[in-house]
């Protein structure tokens, strides 16, 4: 009758400890998805050619992981050539990307002139979208875009534009036309255009870069890589990617240092 009994206490105390251990093992895992999520940035960008001409996200990631951070930047995005955020809205597919996954920021990208001739417009649909990034829990980031090369007197409109709407909604701005402005004004042999006047060189979309990994990423980018590889003027495809430039030294510092600067002080 001993023997019996001790068995029954070994048998419930195993069984015990069994359940105990399963229940330890469930929240281990959930920490561990949280974890990984935890070490990602994932970012969405909405916009136009301005976005993937020489493929602005991907450029973004590979400044990120040049830096060596420890949390990796993963983009995607969906953009139509000459697309308003008002087309993007009434299309649908940024609005169902944007609800179907897991976003730490949505960039939103006005088509190039309309901040400066229609800002009720662009104010209307970057609240729609505003709206329908909180709800995901994710944060708005407005890409503040440059100033048309022979126009450079509507920078201060664009800014103007983008900042308004930016304090309005409580959202980030990634500065990058005013970094443009500023760097030309430092160093104009840098060429930020390509040959249309309007859409960004290699040199213009690594500025853009630079602007976006210090917003994401709240640090500096002085020390990043100078190497500029990105995709064809199109839109970009995997396996297609190519070195459009290698910054000189001093031209990487003058471009890091400004960018921080202005980063910074927005």
């Amino acid at each position: 009758m001993m023997i019996s009994t001790k068995i029954v206490y070994v048998c419930l105390f195993l069984f015990l400890m069994i359940a105990l251990f399963r229940l330890i093992d469930k929240p281990t895992e959930a920490n561990s998805f949280q974890a990984t999520e935890q070490q990602t940035i994932r970012v969405l960008f909405i916009g136009n050619s301005y976005t993937y001409v020489n493929d602005l996200p991907w450029l973004t990631q590979e400044l990120a992981e040049s830096a060596k951070e420890t949390r990796t930047l993963e983009t995607e995005m969906v953009v139509v050539g000459g697309a308003s955020l008002k087309s993007h809205w009434r299309h649908g597919e940024a609005l169902k990307l944007l609800k179907a996954k897991r976003w730490d920021y949505v960039v939103l990208q006005e088509q190039s002139t309309l901040p400066i001739t229609n800002p009720k417009e662009m104010y209307k649909y970057a609240s729609l979208f505003d709206a329908e990034i909180k709800r995901v829990n994710s944060q708005t980031v407005f890409y503040l875009t440059w100033a048309r090369q022979n126009q450079p007197e509507t920078q201060q409109i664009l800014t103007n534009s983008y900042m308004r709407i930016a304090r309005e909604l409580k959202a980030k701005v990634a500065p990058v036309g005013i970094a443009w402005q500023k760097i030309q004004e430092a160093n104009l042999k840098l060429n930020l255009y390509s040959s249309d006047k309007s859409h960004p060189s290699p040199i213009g979309s690594y500025v853009a870069a630079c602007v976006f990994y210090s917003t994401f990423y709240d640090g500096s980018p002085v020390g990043l890589s100078r190497r500029i590889y990105s995709s064809q003027f199109s839109t970009p495809q995997e396996g297609t990617r190519i070195e459009l430039e290698n910054l000189s030294e001093t031209d990487a510092e003058i471009i890091q240092k400004l960018v921080e600067y202005i980063v910074r002080k927005i």
